[in-house]
């Protein structure tokens, strides 16, 4: 009989063994956090005047060189963010109606079926956080998707310091003379994070500062910063000869004169300005989740919706397929992320089946983008296996253009065309279209009739011809 009794006990010691080991896997097992900060309107150069970005994502992760959006301008591209699509495909193709913002995103039923709606499908708790689309204010509406919603309401001009955020469907007012908005976020997003530790159900946080967008509003404690930089004054500036550039550009852009340079000159310091409290959010953001132990348990994604001018081509806002415009800074640390700069062509397009590959999701089949996960590690696959060319559309002016490894295509509705080689002219200052070889401008010209009206696979497909 004891012995019979002993059998019995060492049986359920051993079944509980097996559960205990069932749920050790399964823990670790977990599913990653991911944190997406996005701010608006920063070029590549400002990075380096970001010191927490600098040390706790770009040594401690892989940086893209390459990465572009492909439609640069603010409602399309995080359209583009949020679907993985291309604008022809998503259909929102300007700030405002009809053709873009808030209103027509949702009357599209497009939210509906967002990075958000996969992965909180998927058991996480999702929160955004900042600027969503423009267009979106004076609304208690939430999305679907976000369990925790801080939406910010209108546009970012108010000189008299208030602003609006819905909260979970009530709307808040605030004020910047007693808190700066990306400040108000940082407290926001630690919050969250806080709240996080401990729980088991992964979370997916996206915030979106305002900054550095003009006017670049600055918290006080950063106003004498940069005060003496000057602006960036690249063979682009404010260029001489733009003989080669399409009739539009010709003929309505003057170069700019000292009154102007002097403008953009004080809109660049506030740029820099503004960008220390998106770095101070990076800073503390790191630090709590390091400090609740869910740092090393967290995908940290850093980007832009677009690039601008600051006096390129005479340029002083965002819009066209230059490089200035579209390419923007994109930096990911996290699980297994190698320490890396990568050179590969990376696009807005891939975000959302990127963060869904992460996830262990399977995005929907209307996404154009690509995961680059497999970037993330240091055995890459070559710029040959990757991705060759993307396309870049605009309808304000309306343009499309072929971004290669090696060249820039654009075609204007009016015929004119622009052709540069990168590697020998990387600002763009003198386009190849009446001197190049007729056969290699037909072959630019098939591959983006290719790309202009592609979905999904053919997107794909057409982009590593």
């Amino acid at each position: 009989m004891t012995r019979f009794w002993i059998i019995c006990l060492l049986v359920v010691v051993g079944v509980f063994s097996l559960k205990c080991d069932s749920r050790n896997v399964e823990s670790d097992q977990r599913k990653p956090n991911i944190l997406f900060i996005l701010t608006d309107d920063q070029e590549t150069g400002s990075l380096s005047e970001m010191p927490e970005l600098q040390a706790l994502l770009v040594e401690e992760g892989t940086t893209f060189e390459n990465a572009f959006v492909t439609d640069p301008l603010c409602c399309p591209s995080r359209a583009t963010f949020l679907r993985g699509q291309y604008a022809h495909n998503h259909q929102i193709s300007d700030n405002g109606p009809p053709l873009g913002g808030h209103e027509k995103f949702r009357e599209l039923g497009l939210d509906r079926s967002t990075v958000a709606t996969w992965l909180d499908e998927a058991g996480y708790e999702t929160a955004y956080l900042g600027k969503y689309m423009n267009g979106y204010d004076d609304t208690t509406y939430v999305p679907p998707g976000w369990d925790e919603w801080f939406g910010w309401l209108g546009n970012y001009y108010s000189p008299a310091g208030e602003y609006r955020l819905n909260n979970n469907g009530r709307i808040e007012t605030y004020n910047r003379l007693q808190i700066h908005d990306t400040d108000l976020l940082r407290k926001k997003a630690v919050s969250f994070l806080e709240n996080r530790a401990g729980d088991d159900e992964p979370f997916f946080m996206w915030l979106a500062t305002n900054a550095p967008h003009p006017p670049a509003y600055v918290a006080k404690r950063h106003e004498r910063m940069f005060s003496d930089s000057p602006l960036p004054s690249p063979p682009s500036f404010n260029e001489a000869d733009v003989s080669d550039k399409p009739k539009w550009l010709r003929r309505s852009n003057e170069r700019l004169n000292e009154s102007e340079v002097e403008v953009l000159e004080r809109l660049y310091r506030r740029h820099l300005a503004a960008l220390q409290s998106v770095d101070d959010t990076i800073g503390a953001l790191v630090d709590t989740l390091d400090e609740t132990g869910q740092l090393d348990d967290t995908y940290i994604v850093f980007a832009s919706d677009n690039g601008v001018f600051f006096g390129e081509h005479r340029l002083t806002k965002k819009g066209i397929a230059y490089e200035e415009a579209i390419r923007i800074p994109f930096v990911v640390r996290g699980p297994g992320v190698a320490t890396q700069r990568v050179d590969q062509l990376v696009v807005n397009n891939d975000f959302a089946p990127t963060v869904a590959d992460l996830a262990g999701v399977t995005p929907p089949d209307f996404v154009d983008g690509k995961s680059f996960a497999p970037l993330l590690r240091s055995g890459k696959p070559g710029l040959e296996e990757w991705r060759r060319g993307f396309l870049v559309e605009h309808y304000g002016p309306e343009y499309q253009a072929l971004r290669t490894n090696e060249y820039a295509y654009i075609e204007w509705p009016n015929g004119d065309r622009e052709l540069y080689d990168l590697e020998k002219d990387p600002y763009q200052l003198r386009s190849l279209h009446q001197t190049a070889d007729p056969a290699l401008l037909e072959g630019f010209a098939s591959r983006l009739d290719r790309m202009r009206n592609c979905s999904a696979e053919q997107c794909r497909t057409a982009e590593t011809k």
